[in-house]
């Protein structure tokens, strides 16, 4: 081989030894940055929808589907509980307090938390939860008699030991009832009495065996008691037959109360209990109505120590009724009025959006950081479908909301809804509305707009195929435009506009199945993208690489690239402007089959994915998975692995991930760059680097170098910033030796050398 093309190959080798090196160095600090904060979760959850409420010393705690929460009339302040503050889980479905004051939760995937309120700790007890062998393990009532709580389960009837904090029994078969669902318990007169699926059952307290079915008998027929309390020295029950008295070893129907009700509390004069109308008092002499017409259905109710009645509804928090008012009361905190964050953003105020969905939606919220504030057809009269099911950020911070069928919402900068755009007032063609012969019912996807600041949107099967685009001038005037040639019309959802101007579409959204003939398709009305076409319209097939057909997901990357998150894996598109000439894939195992349902960018321009398998984050390329999130390797603080949509607060730092269980909150060190740089902060500052492997700047534009000097002005050290407002110098030299204990100047300036800003460090090694 002639020695100069040795030569060179060697020089080959050595630059892609030095680009592999690079690479691996920039992937590690992209993994730092990830993972920098990686345990700081929070949790966000509607907790109007009451479970199970209990009282102690006048204050309450409510069971909700969200998570738990205390309640003090006295001074009207609320404390949550969510899995990221001690429980396993926030689907409550049981709770008790027992007579050391401690509080008992039970779930329904059948794990039980202990909460000690005098030394804010928790227990946990996962056993049931733990035992796949039973295929219902919910947890539906809790009941304490000395020092054992009697747990209800979906399978049977399990007795825990307070002292010994562990299981002593579990009771599978009732007579001729085996594995029954266990509703209620309660023991009376030396008798344990068992509320099942199957109809209630009774036992001597004293049987030496109470595992052996044989040791009880069905003292009723009756399947659907809730609840027993004791009133006037007898026991009664419950149900959706009525209210039920003990007597003569079986249960029957209290005269005149035989719609289905529940048992709120006994007091020495009265039985408390709800029907479908009223609260009532059942006395020896009479039953009487206490309070109005009941909003909702009541779940759960309790009698403070105060003599005040509180229940729990399934929609509207705990109530109490105001006589004098004649009107009911409502207590739940702050929150997002559900637990379905369907699609989310951030705006330029730093402030959380979101849409509640499609089908039985709840309107949409905003979230300050502090308080949330919910938007809904009660408080919103423009407003009028709560099936608020995509968001997108427009023009001047404002925020767009397509319902499905009732059209499109504006809501400006200060969050107040001054528009809805539809049949009547824009022109958008829908399908026709039953009853009207109008195409009124109109389905506007998430909004984009592109580089004039125009505003485009998609009329979901709309019955008009060439009004199926529409774009909104800056001038505030409408045109449309027909929708794709390549496919029904009925697939396009929601739009996002590259740095070409091309309008990329979504198909699919989370939840229902791609229409029939959907395909990957983008537009540019301005030139032509795809050989052979003249209109503007292109598509991309499998056999020019798109992973599928059903487009999630798209975004536009720092670089430029477009993402498309489909049902079966990522597929990028590296030249836009070209779309059919560079296609490519993430080609890693964990993310190739995955359904990507949700695509969001960092400052540092990694790819977070969310899937129905969780989270996953990806290297700014796409071939180095940095992290995963999951429910399990995040110990529940992730609230579900089905992940819907992702955003992200940049100038906090905070990761949003929207489920259909609420909203999770990570802390992550990537935040935004600032515009202009005049000052930077160093941290640690001094750093020992006995405790310490490196030295964050902060404060940084986009593409900025850092220097770092000795106090004489000698540069020891240059290298670019790894993004996302921040650098990291780790205390070597240009040749990576430590520095020495000393006095540094760390000097920041951007890409054309105009920005510079400096600060100093010291260095102390031990």
């Amino acid at each position: 081989m002639p020695e100069r093309t040795f030569r060179m190959l060697c020089n080959r080798i050595i630059i892609m030894a030095v680009r592999a090196l690079v690479s691996w160095m920039t992937i590690s600090v992209l993994f730092q940055l990830v993972q920098a904060q990686g345990g700081d979760w929070k949790n966000y959850t509607d907790m109007k929808s009451i479970r199970a409420v209990a009282t102690s010393n006048n204050v309450l705690w409510a069971g909700t589907s969200g998570g738990l929460f205390k309640f003090d009339p006295a001074d009207s302040s609320y404390q949550k509980y969510t899995n990221a503050e001690g429980l396993s889980t926030n689907d409550v479905t049981a709770l008790l307090i027992d007579s050391n004051g401690d509080v008992w939760i039970g779930q329904a995937n059948g794990a039980i938390d202990v909460y000690y309120p005098k030394t804010d700790t928790w227990r946990h007890i996962s056993n049931i939860a733990d035992d796949k062998t039973k295929t219902n393990r919910t947890i539906n009532a809790l009941y304490q008699y000395g020092e054992k709580i009697y747990i209800a389960t979906g399978f049977g009837l399990t007795v825990f030991s307070i002292p010994k904090f562990e299981f002593s029994d579990t009771h599978l078969g009732f007579s001729t009832l085996i594995n029954p669902q266990v509703l209620a318990t309660h023991i009376f007169q030396n008798k344990i009495f068992v509320a099942t699926s199957g109809g209630v059952v009774s036992a001597d307290l004293n049987t030496p065996n109470l595992t052996d079915p044989r040791a009880w008998q069905i003292v009723s027929s009756v399947t659907t008691v809730n609840k027993f309390a004791v009133f006037n020295g007898e026991l009664f029950a419950s149900s959706s037959s009525g209210l039920l008295k003990y007597q003569a070893n079986s249960f029957v129907v209290v005269s005149g109360v035989t719609a289905s009700v529940r048992i709120i509390a006994s007091v020495d004069t009265a039985l408390l209990y709800a029907d479908n109308q009223f609260i009532r008092s059942l006395t020896v002499t009479s039953n009487s109505v206490l309070s109005g017409t009941l909003p909702s259905s009541i779940t759960d109710g309790v009698l403070t120590t105060s003599r005040d009645v509180f229940v729990g509804f399934a929609d509207f928090g705990i109530g109490k009724y105001n006589k004098t008012t004649s009107g009911w009361q409502y207590y739940y905190p702050n929150g997002p009025f559900s637990n379905s964050f369907y699609s989310i953003l951030v705006d330029d105020n730093n402030v959380l959006w979101a849409v509640s969905g499609r089908a039985n939606g709840k309107g949409f919220y905003s979230f300050d950081g502090v308080r949330w504030k919910n938007y809904n057809t009660a408080n919103t009269s423009l407003l009028l479908s709560n099936d608020c099911f995509a968001i997108g950020l427009g023009p001047n911070n404002s925020k767009w909301i397509g319902t499905w069928g009732e059209g499109l919402m504006l809501v400006d900068n200060k969050g107040i809804v001054t528009n809805r755009f539809d049949y009547f007032n824009t022109g958008f063609i829908g399908v026709i509305r039953t009853g009207t012969g109008l195409p009124s019912y109109t389905v506007p996807g998430k909004i984009a707009v592109d580089q004039s600041g125009a505003v485009w949107v998609t009329i979901y099967a709309s019955i008009d195929r060439t009004k199926v685009l529409w774009k909104m001038k800056p001038d505030g005037t409408w045109e449309s435009f027909a929708g794709s040639p390549f496919g029904p019309p009925s697939f396009m959802h929601n739009i996002v506009i590259d740095q070409n101007n091309t309008k990329w579409f979504i198909n699919t959204v989370p939840g229902r199945a791609a229409d029939g003939g959907s395909s990957v398709v983008f537009y540019n009305e301005l030139k032509n993208l795809m050989p052979g076409r003249t209109d503007g319209w292109g598509t991309i097939s499998a056999n020019e690489g798109a992973t599928s057909q059903s487009v999630y997901s798209v975004v536009v990357d720092k670089s430029g690239d477009v993402w498309l998150g489909t049902g079966s894996g990522v597929t990028i598109i590296t030249e836009p402007n070209n779309p059919l000439t560079r296609i490519s894939q993430v080609f890693l195992g964990a993310i190739r089959d995955q359904v990507v349902q949700s695509i969001a960018i960092d400052p540092l321009n990694n790819k977070w994915l969310g899937t129905k398998q969780g989270v996953f984050v990806v290297s700014p390329d796409g071939t180095q998975l940095l992290e995963q999130y999951t429910v399990e390797n995040t110990n529940g603080k992730l609230l579900d692995n089905n992940i819907l949509s992702i955003a992200f607060d940049k100038k906090r730092g905070i990761a949003y991930f929207g489920t259909e269980k609420g909203l999770s909150s990570l802390k992550i060190a990537a935040v935004e760059t600032k515009t202009s740089l005049s000052t930077i902060d160093l941290s640690p500052n001094p750093v020992y680097l006995s405790d310490h492997a490196s030295v964050e700047i902060r404060g940084l534009v986009d593409e900025s170098t850092i220097k770092v000097l000795s106090i004489y002005g000698k540069v020891l050290k240059q290298f670019p910033a790894q993004g996302g407002g921040r650098a990291f110098w780790d205390c070597t030299d240009g040749e990576g030796n430590r520095v020495a204990s000393g006095i540094y100047i760390i000097v920041a300036h951007d890409r054309t050398g105009t920005q510079v800003a400096s600060a100093k460090v010291a260095v102390v090694r031990k």
